[in-house]
Protein backbone atom coordinates (compact mmCIF):
# COMPACT_ATOMS: atom_id res chain seq x y z
CA UNK A 1 0.00 0.00 0.00
CA UNK A 2 1.25 3.55 -1.06
CA UNK A 3 2.80 5.04 2.36
CA UNK A 4 1.05 9.15 1.24
CA UNK A 5 -2.86 7.20 1.20
CA UNK A 6 -1.81 5.64 4.67
CA UNK A 7 -0.30 8.99 5.39
CA UNK A 8 -3.34 11.15 4.49
CA UNK A 9 -5.64 8.41 5.88
CA UNK A 10 -4.30 8.90 9.57
CA UNK A 11 -4.55 12.54 9.06
CA UNK A 12 -7.93 12.53 7.82
CA UNK A 13 -8.59 10.16 10.51
CA UNK A 14 -7.30 12.10 13.53
CA UNK A 15 -8.83 15.40 12.32
CA UNK A 16 -12.18 13.71 12.64
CA UNK A 17 -11.73 12.19 15.98
CA UNK A 18 -10.52 15.21 17.32
CA UNK A 19 -13.69 16.86 16.74
CA UNK A 20 -15.13 17.46 20.25
CA UNK A 21 -18.88 16.53 18.50
CA UNK A 22 -17.33 13.51 17.44
CA UNK A 23 -16.02 12.49 20.63
CA UNK A 24 -18.85 13.46 22.63
CA UNK A 25 -20.96 11.01 20.68
CA UNK A 26 -18.80 8.21 20.79
CA UNK A 27 -18.54 8.69 24.59
CA UNK A 28 -22.14 8.92 25.06
CA UNK A 29 -22.87 5.73 22.47
CA UNK A 30 -20.13 3.95 24.45
CA UNK A 31 -22.28 4.57 27.63
CA UNK A 32 -25.20 3.71 25.93
CA UNK A 33 -23.73 0.45 25.35
CA UNK A 34 -22.20 -0.56 28.04
CA UNK A 35 -25.64 0.66 30.32
CA UNK A 36 -28.17 -0.07 27.94
CA UNK A 37 -29.45 -3.13 30.56
CA UNK A 38 -29.71 -1.05 33.10
CA UNK A 39 -31.50 2.38 31.37
CA UNK A 40 -33.87 -0.56 30.50
CA UNK A 41 -33.89 -2.44 33.89
CA UNK A 42 -34.35 1.12 35.31
CA UNK A 43 -37.56 1.84 32.96
CA UNK A 44 -39.20 -1.40 33.86
CA UNK A 45 -39.04 -0.38 37.39
CA UNK A 46 -40.17 2.80 36.49
CA UNK A 47 -43.43 1.16 34.85
CA UNK A 48 -43.91 -1.48 37.38
CA UNK A 49 -43.83 1.40 40.17
CA UNK A 50 -46.63 3.17 38.54
CA UNK A 51 -48.64 0.11 37.91
CA UNK A 52 -48.69 -0.91 41.30
CA UNK A 53 -49.65 2.51 42.27
CA UNK A 54 -52.93 1.82 41.84
CA UNK A 55 -52.71 -2.55 42.19
CA UNK A 56 -56.11 -2.43 44.19
CA UNK A 57 -57.81 -0.09 41.04
CA UNK A 58 -60.10 -2.64 39.48
CA UNK A 59 -58.98 -1.96 36.13
CA UNK A 60 -54.92 -2.91 36.83
CA UNK A 61 -57.01 -6.35 38.46
CA UNK A 62 -58.51 -7.10 35.10
CA UNK A 63 -54.76 -6.47 33.18
CA UNK A 64 -53.56 -9.35 36.30
CA UNK A 65 -56.34 -11.57 35.58
CA UNK A 66 -55.89 -11.77 31.37
CA UNK A 67 -52.22 -12.18 31.63
CA UNK A 68 -53.37 -15.10 33.82
CA UNK A 69 -55.70 -16.61 31.65
CA UNK A 70 -53.03 -16.73 28.98
CA UNK A 71 -49.80 -17.71 31.05
CA UNK A 72 -51.62 -20.17 33.44
CA UNK A 73 -47.92 -21.26 34.76
CA UNK A 74 -46.90 -17.88 35.63
CA UNK A 75 -43.44 -18.06 34.41
CA UNK A 76 -42.86 -15.47 31.92
CA UNK A 77 -41.07 -17.68 29.28
CA UNK A 78 -43.53 -20.42 28.74
CA UNK A 79 -46.41 -18.12 27.91
CA UNK A 80 -46.61 -19.00 24.29
CA UNK A 81 -45.86 -22.51 25.70
CA UNK A 82 -48.47 -23.71 28.68
CA UNK A 83 -52.09 -22.37 27.62
CA UNK A 84 -54.89 -20.17 27.45
CA UNK A 85 -58.47 -20.41 29.66
CA UNK A 86 -61.28 -19.11 26.67
CA UNK A 87 -63.43 -19.77 29.55
CA UNK A 88 -61.59 -16.81 31.82
CA UNK A 89 -61.28 -15.21 28.48
CA UNK A 90 -64.84 -14.96 27.43
CA UNK A 91 -65.60 -13.87 30.99
CA UNK A 92 -63.34 -11.39 31.38
CA UNK A 93 -64.64 -9.58 28.44
CA UNK A 94 -67.89 -9.33 29.85
CA UNK A 95 -66.12 -7.62 32.56
CA UNK A 96 -63.95 -5.68 30.46
CA UNK A 97 -67.18 -4.14 28.26
CA UNK A 98 -66.95 -0.16 28.29
CA UNK A 99 -63.33 -0.10 29.49
CA UNK A 100 -61.28 -1.80 26.95
CA UNK A 101 -58.95 0.93 26.21
CA UNK A 102 -58.14 1.95 30.19
CA UNK A 103 -57.54 -2.29 30.80
CA UNK A 104 -55.35 -2.24 27.19
CA UNK A 105 -53.33 0.32 28.60
CA UNK A 106 -52.72 -0.62 32.43
CA UNK A 107 -51.89 -4.26 30.68
CA UNK A 108 -49.56 -2.58 28.37
CA UNK A 109 -47.65 -0.51 31.35
CA UNK A 110 -47.09 -3.89 33.48
CA UNK A 111 -46.19 -6.69 30.85
CA UNK A 112 -45.10 -4.28 28.25
CA UNK A 113 -47.17 -5.50 24.93
CA UNK A 114 -50.68 -4.76 23.20
CA UNK A 115 -53.54 -6.54 25.24
CA UNK A 116 -55.35 -7.04 21.64
CA UNK A 117 -52.20 -8.31 20.09
CA UNK A 118 -51.91 -10.85 22.61
CA UNK A 119 -55.25 -12.14 22.05
CA UNK A 120 -54.59 -12.79 18.73
CA UNK A 121 -51.74 -14.80 19.33
CA UNK A 122 -53.78 -16.95 22.40
CA UNK A 123 -57.09 -17.00 20.69
CA UNK A 124 -58.37 -18.92 17.23
CA UNK A 125 -59.73 -16.05 15.34
CA UNK A 126 -63.05 -16.78 15.78
CA UNK A 127 -62.76 -16.84 19.33
CA UNK A 128 -60.73 -13.80 18.91
CA UNK A 129 -63.63 -11.99 16.70
CA UNK A 130 -66.08 -13.27 19.75
CA UNK A 131 -64.05 -11.54 22.17
CA UNK A 132 -63.56 -8.24 20.55
CA UNK A 133 -67.15 -8.09 19.60
CA UNK A 134 -68.06 -8.42 23.60
CA UNK A 135 -65.80 -6.04 24.54
CA UNK A 136 -66.13 -3.22 21.96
Amino acid sequence: MNPLLVANIANGARKFFSNRNVQIAIVLLILYWVFKKKIAKAIRRYRERKFDKNEGNSINQLAHQYRAAVNRSGIKWMINFDGTSEDEIKALAHQTKGKLQQVADAYKLKFNESLSDRMRKELSASDFQNWWNIVT
